[in-house]
Parts: C-alpha cells; sequence; structure tokens
C-alpha cells in the first residue's frame, strides 16, 4: 500500500462486489486515481475477486487487521455476527488505511455518486473528522415516526464517515464503543454501530458535521431535504443543494420505483446499469417491481401515507 493524500474504502460481503465496484466507478468519474479500498468480511485466504479491470482497488481481509487490537478483539468477538462484525470494523478500517493515507473516507457500497465529491476532502483540511446527519424531519408534528427515529437510531448514518489522521482518537472511541455495545435496541436508545456516533461531536471538538443537503440523499430524509425539479431538468435538494450522492437502500428503491420519490428515477437507472456492467446478477428496478407487485394495499403507515400527511402539515394542506 503507497501512500496518498486520501483513500476512499468500502465493507461488504462477497456478494456484494458488483455494489463496491460501482461506487468506485462513481467515484472515478470525478477523481480517476481515487485509490479505493474494499475489505470483503468473508473472503477466503487465497482467493482474488474480480475486479472487472478497474485499477487502484485494494481487497484487504479481516485477517490485515488483527495486527490492531482493536480489530482482533472485534474480529473475535463478532466472529458468529456477521452483519455486526461489518458495522463494528468500520472505524477499524479507517485507522488501518491512516497508516498511509491522510484522509480517509468510509461509504456504504450501496451509495453512488453524481456530483464531484471535491469539498468533501477540502472539509478535512479543518475538520478532523465528519458526519453526515439523516436530516430526518426535526419537528415532531410532522413526521413523527421520522422524529422519533433520531432518538433511537441516531442523529447521523454511519453509512458515510470522513477522518483526518487527526481524527483517530474519535474513530477509535468509536470502535471501543461498537466492540462493548453493537446491537439494536431502541428501548435504549442503541442501533448496532450508529448511534454512538451523536457522541463523538460533544467529546471530540475535531468532528463536524457535513451540513451539504445532497449528501447521503436516502428515503428518510425526505421531508428536510426536499427534491426539486430545476429549469434544466437536474433534481436539486431543496431548490439549491445538487445530489452529490444516494443512498440506495431497498426501501429507498423501493420509494423511487412505486413513484414516491420519482424524480430520482434516472439516477436510479445509472446505478442499475452500472450494476450489472459489474457482474451483478439482478435488475434492481425489476426486482423492486416485483417486491411491489406482491404487496398488498398499501398501508396508512407506509412512507408514501406518512409523507403525504407529512407534507399536508408542513404547508397547511396547500
Amino acid at each position: 500500500m503507497t501512500g496518498t493524500q486520501r483513500c476512499f474504502c468500502t465493507i461488504i460481503t462477497r456478494s456484494h462486489l458488483a455494489w463496491a465496484l460501482a461506487l468506485a466507478d462513481s467515484l472515478r468519474v470525478w477523481d480517476p486515481d481515487l485509490p479505493f479500498v474494499i475489505l470483503v468480511s468473508d473472503l477466503p485466504d487465497g482467493e482474488e475477486p474480480d475486479l472487472g479491470g478497474l485499477e487502484d482497488i485494494e481487497v484487504v481481509r479481516v485477517a490485515d487487521l488483527l495486527h490492531l487490537p482493536m480489530g482482533a478483539a472485534i474480529a473475535a468477538k463478532c466472529a458468529d455476527r456477521k452483519d455486526h462484525l461489518r458495522w463494528s470494523l468500520k472505524p477499524v478500517l479507517m485507522e488501518y488505511l491512516h497508516l498511509h493515507h491522510a484522509k480517509v473516507i468510509y461509504g456504504d457500497c450501496d451509495l453512488y455518486f453524481y456530483a464531484d465529491p471535491a469539498f468533501i476532502w477540502a472539509e478535512l483540511d479543518r475538520a478532523d473528522m465528519l458526519l453526515t446527519p439523516h436530516w430526518r424531519s426535526s419537528i415532531a408534528t410532522v413526521d413523527r415516526p421520522n422524529f422519533d427515529q433520531l432518538y433511537v437510531g441516531g442523529l447521523y448514518n454511519a453509512g458515510f464517515v470522513a477522518s483526518h489522521r487527526r481524527g483517530i482518537p474519535a474513530l477509535r472511541h468509536w470502535g471501543g464503543n461498537c466492540l462493548e455495545v453493537c446491537f439494536k435496541d431502541f428501548t435504549k436508545g442503541q442501533c448496532d454501530d450508529q448511534a454512538h456516533l451523536n457522541l463523538l461531536p460533544v467529546y471530540f471538538e475535531g468532528v463536524q458535521v457535513l451540513r451539504h443537503r445532497g449528501c447521503n440523499v436516502a428515503n428518510w430524509n425526505m421531508v428536510e431535504c426536499a427534491r426539486t425539479a430545476a429549469a434544466d431538468g437536474a433534481v436539486l435538494i431543496n431548490g439549491t443543494f445538487p445530489i452529490v450522492f444516494i443512498h440506495f437502500t431497498r426501501s429507498m428503491i423501493d420509494g423511487i420505483v412505486d413513484g414516491t420519490d420519482g424524480l430520482l428515477m434516472p439516477h436510479l437507472r445509472i446505478l442499475r446499469d452500472r450494476l450489472l456492467e459489474a457482474g451483478f446478477g439482478r435488475d434492481v428496478i425489476a426486482d423492486s417491481e416485483r417486491r411491489l407487485a406482491e404487496k398488498n394495499k398499501e398501508p396508512a403507515t407506509s412512507v408514501r401515507a406518512r409523507l403525504g400527511k407529512a407534507e399536508e402539515r408542513a404547508t397547511g394542506g396547500s
């Protein structure tokens, strides 16, 4: 591993390699030489994944992190909890990469970039760490379910975290709490690795909030990050922010396909096509259409119904 100013990383199982390659490809549009690291948590020794001809992609295994005390401890504790292993190793992988890279960004493999993220790397000149808010509705009377989630699921989304080497103490704090507490129990305000991020801006002065609303666009922030169509056809957030990257969870994809978040269909088609090119065996749009067709009539608690009510409350019914 050679030293560079910056590096992007993700953690996957072998089944999601195409997603990681699509993410890397979306970043390389803006930064062709960006080093990209994939931790494959279930990659057997001796097996090398097919990277589809993409260069400057490094594949690492869990074993590569065992020389770090936190990595060894998490690997031992989570040996039979594969999801928790991946989630808890995020700060460990970032610290590992800081041995050679001043700036490191971790992103879940279901992210996809549509605009240049250079400003995020620049933010790390002054910030030790950057967190992306969920931007769930902050007003209880507008969207109560999402408002309540802020208190139990975390203020920040653990699917995207950026750090400078100066942020290693904050990464270790996050990793230590993941080692001790990584489970979902909303009665205790715990959401796997995610709720621990709430503490970092309080206890570490260099941890900052990335306030660009076009970052981490997702179905949970449709109220606070309204999608609007510009005159030139571009989709903006709140009429101002260009979309930098979208978090394509399954529920996010379903919301686009069923029309709840229909303005983002062109963005989803780009992801779908790149996934197929990267060797993913399914059409994610067709998959969503099948899921939606199998569902019964939408209950009143669905995302679409809640958003409709939330918009009525926010606009006074206009």
